[in-house]
């Protein structure tokens, strides 16, 4: 960036994001790849892209001013995940939601 031409027809970035690539390299990685792309995505947008469950979102449209875009394209529209007993205890072993049995 530093040696571009100036007369160099695109803008100058705010940010920048590096990742590592080779051949061995795990694309899928929750912890080296999709958590700091998805961090620098949430810092360029100002906005929170993780996914909720129905609960966190009514809490969400309750507490804060701007939901998230999961609960804005899922929860609002009445669309989302079908609950059953299994996810149910899945989230509450994750601590996203409360055993309320």
């Amino acid at each position: 960036m530093r040696l571009r031409h100036p007369d160099w027809p695109l803008p100058w970035p705010d940010a920048i994001h590096h990742i590592v690539e080779d051949f061995l390299t795990d694309w899928t990685a929750p912890n080296a790849h999709i958590l700091p792309l998805r961090r620098f995505l949430e810092n360029c947008l100002s906005t929170d892209l993780r996914n909720f469950f129905a609960e966190s979102c009514f809490l969400f449209a309750f507490t804060h001013q701007k939901l998230p875009p999961s609960c804005q394209l899922g929860y609002v529209r009445m669309h989302g995940l079908v609950g059953s007993q299994e996810l149910r205890h899945h989230a509450v072993q994750a601590g996203l939601l409360q055993d309320y049995t």
